[in-house]
């Protein structure tokens, strides 16, 4: 039985650092001031196709760093309380806990296009390659690829200690925003074991960060 891993986002410390394709930068805004921020808050869901829902339903925590320019970072997380179909606990390798997921990758401040077609900052998380394992379940999933979160506040010009941001699939495998204002697509995927099909994966996840000192966003 196929399983599925749960990567919750806000983001991620990797040793994998995103690659922009060409043309990418254009896209990029600026988080001035900021150098490092954490935050807890709670967990979220992640969907694939023709797999079961995994959800993190206790308090998770995030940190990261801001480099110098503020256009990119590295992130890292916990999700506890993780769970699939309702009852089998699912983890990472060396978790603290048996229902614990921990993940890590690089980000960028990106522009993207809202339902409106409102230009609205978000973060584009590239996570490294993240296994889970299940109880009750055979293989592990491997989840890969991108994700993009719409930055809720502050807005464009804004200043604050504090950044929500929200990833949005509705609870379904497809993510609600793919690509950035120059059309460049991005997606999540979960894969099952070494040799599985690669499918179509989407997070849903609400997560609030805060730095010692109000953080600008230069969307220009």
């Amino acid at each position: 039985m196929a399983q599925k891993l749960m990567l919750l986002a806000l983001a991620v410390v990797s040793a994998a650092a995103l690659a922009l394709p060409a043309g990418a930068p254009a896209t990029e805004i600026h988080l001035t001031n900021v150098t490092k921020f954490s935050g807890t808050f709670n967990g979220g869901t992640l969907a694939a196709k023709e797999e079961p829902t995994i959800e993190c339903g206790e308090l998770s925590h995030a940190e990261g760093t801001v480099s110098a320019g503020g256009t990119t970072g590295t992130i890292s997380l916990d999700y506890t309380g993780c769970r699939a179909i309702g009852f089998f606990f699912c983890q990472t390798a060396g978790a603290p806990l048996n229902n614990t997921i921990r993940t890590s990758g690089s980000f960028h401040f990106i522009k993207i296009r809202n339902s409106t077609l409102d230009t609205v900052p978000a973060v584009l998380i590239t996570p490294e390659h993240t296994s889970i394992t299940c109880a009750g379940f055979e293989k592990p999933n491997t989840i890969t690829g991108n994700v993009i979160g719409t930055i809720t506040s502050p807005e464009c010009g804004g200043s604050s200690k504090k950044m929500s941001i929200s990833f949005n699939s509705n609870s379904g495998p497809t993510q609600e925003h793919k690509t950035n204002t120059t059309g460049i697509s991005y997606n999540l995927t979960s894969q099952t074991g070494t040799g599985g099909t690669i499918k179509e994966a989407g997070l849903t996840a609400v997560a609030t960060v805060e730095s010692t000192f109000p953080g600008t966003l230069d969307c220009t």
